[in-house]
């Protein structure tokens, strides 16, 4: 997302210059903006990036810093955060920090906006389903077979899981040797053996991969959840991780996940 405007900065960077406050919890103090508010910000945005395919969701007053709005907008498909100054003059890209703590407080407040229903809004029926241990703590990831951090994360986290089901959902997106190798597997008697011997094991998939698996619906449901890069892994409290997050972060969120529900 390219955002236009007359100054923009990385908030990584400035945030510990602006939130000096004590513990604010894992997301900002925010409050409604009044309809002025939003309105007049709407239209500053829409000016500045509507042609990009951009639409503004919701428009919050963060009151930890004054003047300081929050920005929801849907680009892709995908839903992200800009901030802003009152009259939308000024657009701020970046992640909001807590000085103190070093909380990400935008990564926080994405993890909210994110968040699925597990139960409902996961296909599990279009998953390769693998169980460690008792297979009483769920998670979901979706991969891409010729995506290397995701075979590291498989090799160096999902399978070092406890008492865990994971649910793997094939997201193909990477090229037409992806397609096909998704094919193939999608299509083999023992989906998830020869999802693991290739993730694991450099296996390739093999067979003709022509029984018509539902690639384009997999492509599709991620598309829709918000998915933009593998691996990513939905919690079953609805929250999601992208990116090939270390073991020990993995269990530490499958296991508060877990007691969430």
């Amino acid at each position: 997302m390219k955002l236009l405007s007359k100054v923009t900065f990385n908030l990584r960077l400035a945030a510990a210059c602006l939130l000096t406050t004590t513990a604010l919890g894992m997301v900002a103090p925010a409050s409604a903006a009044s309809k002025a508010e939003v309105d007049r910000i709407t239209a500053a945005v829409n000016e500045s990036l509507g042609g990009s395919g951009i639409k503004v969701l919701s428009v919050t007053d963060l009151e930890v810093i004054g003047g300081l709005f929050e920005v929801v907008v849907s680009h892709n498909g995908s839903k992200k955060i800009i901030y802003t100054n009152a009259s939308g003059s000024h657009l701020i890209l970046g992640e909001l920090l807590e000085a103190k703590s070093m909380t990400n407080l935008t990564e926080a407040r994405m993890d909210k906006l994110n968040a699925i229903n597990f139960d409902k809004d996961l296909p599990v029926k279009l998953a390769l389903k693998t169980v460690y241990g008792t297979g009483s703590r769920k998670i979901a990831v979706f991969e891409d077979p010729n995506c290397g951090y995701c075979k590291r994360f498989r090799k160096e986290a999902l399978t070092k899981l406890q008492d865990t089901t994971v649910y793997t959902f094939v997201f193909p997106v990477l090229g037409r040797d992806s397609l096909d190798k998704a094919q193939k597997v999608m299509c083999a008697d023992n989906k998830s053996k020869m999802w693991d011997d290739w993730m694991l094991n450099d296996q390739s998939p093999t067979g003709k991969g022509d029984c018509n698996p539902p690639i384009n619906e997999l492509i599709t449901l991620g598309r829709g959840m918000g998915v933009t890069g593998t691996p990513t892994v939905f919690f079953q409290d609805g929250t999601r991780a992208s990116g090939a997050i270390p073991a020990a972060e993995l269990n530490r969120r499958v296991a508060a996940a877990a007691r969430a529900k």
